[in-house]
């Protein structure tokens, strides 16, 4: 029963996958054949409403700030990272085994200490002695420029979001109210103890800058600024890439991303039916058990079937997607289903045909 809900749960999944496919190609198509070219530097009222492309260099006067270590910069983007240096416990895995125990490690467990973003609450541990101290004092954050402009365009919230280039930010002092016996600087991060050898309940802020730079933006002109471009089967697209990219280029690289995806979940979903199918299987290689030798034999074979029709019943379900679509792909696909059909078939076939070995007289 586990089997056929597995195997169910990756036709499903790839059902979906698939048809989601083709939506996105439908879209990035329409976005090849929709988007107009513009200057950056004036705005042309004959474009509003129509899916544009622009390159320039995004800039902000906005300062980003944290006031508590005294950080005011003209940025896209300030972001800082809290950690604090706490125990960590995790069951013992098979390359523990014969080495030398962490410090602290029982029976079961391992120990370690670590910097994490999250305190850890030591109260659910197994093993005692290892008590770490309450919340941590400083949290992570960012902090976002409000107006940065490409040319005349004002880009909205959620395009410079995907501004993301990041450079470390070095901290050039310590506050005064921070600073105290136990305050450290060290490469640029503010320490709540030594650098070098951090004791329990430490804490380190580092922080990163994102600064303006040229970027490529491909959406639909709403006045001065961009709203999404939504496709006539719905799916949207709001692009802003780093660098100077033409059109075409910006195209390709939403279809490379969505490709990736594709792919990933193509593969979870062949083997989760996989295994799902060799489960609903698994009952022929007990029965043969009952024959000396011939069970592993029927285990090993029931195994390469399932992979064998996990294969099929994939590529039957991705050339159905396709085959209004894209006809040239489909077409191959279901031909090398049948194929692994043929295999399938004619290996579960001689391994039913498998005379049980002879008792030694």
């Amino acid at each position: 029963m586990a089997g056929l809900v597995l195997a169910l749960v990756a036709v499903v999944m790839l059902v979906a996958n698939e048809r989601n496919a083709v939506r996105d190609l439908r879209a990035n198509s329409e976005l090849g054949r929709e988007v107009v070219s513009i200057p950056s530097e004036t705005i042309d009222a004959s474009k509003e409403g129509q899916l544009v492309h622009l390159t320039g260099q995004a800039k902000t006067g906005d300062r980003v700030a944290n006031e508590e270590f005294g950080i005011s910069e003209e940025a896209v983007r300030l972001r800082w990272q809290a950690e604090i240096f706490q125990w960590t416990e995790r069951s013992k895995s098979r390359s523990d085994i014969g080495e030398e125990e962490t410090e602290g490690s029982g029976a079961g467990y391992v120990y370690e200490k670590k910097w994490l973003p999250e305190a850890v609450d030591s109260s659910e541990f197994v093993q005692p002695g290892h008590e770490n101290p309450g919340p941590a004092r400083f949290r992570s954050g960012a902090a976002q420029a409000e107006t940065v402009t490409v040319g005349a365009f004002r880009l909205p919230p959620a395009l410079i979001a995907k501004i993301a280039s990041e450079e470390p930010y070095a901290l050039a002092e310590i506050p005064t109210s921070l600073a105290d016996e136990s305050a450290r600087l060290h490469e640029g991060a503010f320490y709540t103890g030594d650098p070098e050898a951090p004791a329990i309940g430490d804490e380190r802020v580092s922080f990163t800058l994102t600064r303006p730079g040229p970027v490529s933006v491909m959406a639909v002109q709403e006045g001065g600024s961009f709203v999404p471009f939504r496709a006539k089967n719905g799916k949207t697209r709001f692009l802003l890439s780093e660098g100077t990219l033409g059109a075409e280029e910006m195209v390709q690289q939403e279809e490379k991303k969505a490709a990736g995806l594709r792919w990933g979940l193509r593969v979870t979903g062949f083997i989760l039916m996989t295994i799902g199918l060799g489960l609903v299987l698994k009952p022929l290689s007990v029965l043969a058990d009952l024959i000396p030798l011939l069970g592993n034999l029927v285990g090993a074979l029931t195994g390469i079937v399932a992979a064998l029709l996990a294969g099929c019943l994939s590529l039957l379900i991705i050339a159905l997607s396709w085959v209004t679509f894209r006809p040239l792909i489909a077409i191959p696909l279901l031909l090398g289903a049948g194929v692994i059909l043929f295999f399938a078939v004619k290996i579960l076939r001689r391994g039913q045909a498998t005379p049980p070995p002879q008792p030694v007289p």
